[in-house]
């Protein structure tokens, strides 16, 4: 099984920022997505994920990322995506999520 954590933190004045590391595949596509929940759960009406530490999202991944979406959108929220790497920014733009949410460098 890969390495997988998740860092989350709030504060009072910036949206919520949730920093996995590893792999996000249908085996801790669950668990990711618990953290993001957690966030939402909260209240947060805008979200960050920060994929600096992330070298693969598979299918089951990216759903979360677009469930994620769907509830910030619900909210007249945003989820803005930062730090992805080449391979990764590459595969938003061809599956069209980053016209869905913010992908950032």
């Amino acid at each position: 099984m890969e390495d997988f954590w998740i860092m989350a933190q709030s504060t009072a004045t910036q949206a919520p920022v949730v920093r996995p590391a590893g792999t996000i595949t249908a085996l801790n596509a669950d668990e990711f997505r618990a953290a993001l929940q957690e966030q939402l759960a909260d209240g947060a009406k805008d979200l960050t994920i920060d994929l600096s530490d992330v070298d693969l999202i598979d299918s089951r991944g990216l759903a979360v990322f677009v469930v994620c979406h769907q509830t910030l959108l619900a909210r007249g929220g945003t989820l803005t995506v930062l730090g992805a790497d080449a391979n990764l920014k590459g595969l938003f733009r061809v599956i069209r999520l980053d016209e869905h949410f913010r992908v950032l460098d």
